[in-house]
């Protein structure tokens, strides 16, 4: 069985090689002089039942709490974005609505989902006061996904009185979403 050779790790403070032993020829020993250096933690099983947590060599860390220059008072940092609605509240939301709703198909394992998620909350503040915006995963709600046809995510659907009228799949400029807004607002 041929063995494997892995390329050395690379510090992320300083570029260089980096190395469990300070006496390694791959890493300068200038870079464990200075402050900047931290090298891998590289976790190691002690014994069969071990857990490397009972290495002594390694410390677990406290979690710090900082306190709030608000004077212990609670801040919400709520975006003005879509808002996540569920199957239940589906009808009455969207299907019911007197005015468009644009509605965001994603899931959480999307990464595409993320931009487009960005994109729709720049175009809902634009909007916000001649349409609603919402966003439903569809992960969690496959019945309102296979209902409307959706079998990719994203895919942002545009309703009127009740009615889709514009479906979009996939990761589109800003314009794209635009356009089909402006199509359906008149």
């Amino acid at each position: 069985m041929a063995t494997t050779a892995y390329p050395t790790p690379i510090c992320l403070s300083c570029a260089a090689p980096s190395c469990k032993d300070p006496s390694s020829s791959f890493l300068p020993r200038s870079c464990f002089k200075t402050s900047k250096h931290r090298p891998f933690l590289i976790f190691s099983i002690v014994s069969v039942g071990g857990s490397p947590l009972s290495d002594p060599a390694i410390k677990p860390r406290r979690k710090r709490r900082h306190r709030s220059s608000g004077g212990g008072k609670v801040f919400c940092s709520i975006s003005d974005g879509p808002e996540t609605i569920t199957a239940c509240k589906w009808n009455e939301y969207v299907i019911s609505s007197d005015v468009p709703v644009l509605v965001e198909f994603w899931a959480s394992w999307c990464g595409p989902c993320a931009m487009v998620r960005r994109i729709m909350e720049e175009i809902s503040q634009e909007y916000m006061e001649r349409m609603k915006f919402y966003k439903i995963d569809a992960d969690d709600y496959p019945q309102i996904a296979t209902s409307y046809g959706i079998d990719q995510v994203p895919t942002v659907l545009l309703f009127k009185d009740g009615n889709k009228v514009e479906s979009i799949t996939g990761t589109l400029p800003k314009y794209v979403y635009v356009k089909a807004i402006e199509r359906n607002l008149s």
